[in-house]
């Protein structure tokens, strides 16, 4: 297939986010005196990812989630947290810490040279990303933006959709390819507007999604543009 259009997803696809969030969580806790231990990220990340994924499925209000996330948190281990303290904290450390994997650069040139037109979809806060994208030199490579938070819906919303390709010029879903790991947002997204999917597989689940293509790094993917 001919892909001229491609939607990479931003975290957990180029950037590591993982290591990233672990990092600025660790210091945000003990900065605030908040307790930290071994396992305690895990426990964040889960009760963080449930509801990043009602937020992409339209059932949280993005203000709700950003404070929420901590006070779950804080009740999973018995402690009592500020969130409304540790949230700014804890984003401000995101936006300033970029992390990509090893094969980010590599695989964003690759696509480049191929003369395809690269587009980031994401339902980042726009603070983040936005400093994210700065420290990490990758904005230069992409021909459009698109975070949720700047544009008032997310992925994978028919509205986040319409309002993405409205601004790709001679867009073709038909041509088109995104590229990501989520399987409530990403893949969907795709699914539903009839554009051929790659997912990211991190974790070796068995996805029950119809998907095009199943990758394990995301350089992978230049194998399937070739």
């Amino acid at each position: 297939m001919n892909y001229d259009f491609i939607l990479f997803d931003a975290d957990d696809t180029l950037f590591d986010f993982q290591k990233t969030a672990e990092k600025c969580f660790k210091e945000t806790c003990l900065k605030l005196g908040v307790p930290y231990q071994d396992g305690y990220y895990e426990i964040y990340r889960e009760i963080n990812q449930g509801y990043w994924d009602l937020f992409s499925l339209g059932k949280v209000e993005k203000s709700a989630l950003k404070i929420m996330r901590f006070v779950d948190f804080g009740k999973a281990i018995g402690f009592k947290i500020n969130a409304e303290e540790f949230m700014p904290i804890y984003e401000k450390s995101l936006s300033e810490t970029a992390i990509l994997y090893p094969d980010t650069i590599q695989t964003l040139e690759g696509v480049k040279n191929l003369g395809k037109k690269i587009y980031l979809i994401t339902n980042g806060l726009a603070n983040v990303q936005r400093g994210r994208l700065k420290l990490s030199d990758i904005g230069k490579y992409f021909d459009g933006i698109f975070i949720s938070d700047e544009m008032g819906t997310s992925k994978p919303s028919k509205k986040y959709y319409d309002m993405v390709v409205s601004q790709i010029d001679g867009f073709d879903a038909k041509k088109a390819l995104i590229v990501g790991d989520s399987l409530v947002s990403d893949i969907p997204l795709g699914l539903e507007n009839g554009i051929d999917t790659c997912y990211l597989n991190h974790t070796n689940v068995t996805p029950n999604l119809p998907i095009t293509y199943e990758i394990k790094k995301v350089s992978d993917v230049l194998q399937i543009l070739k």
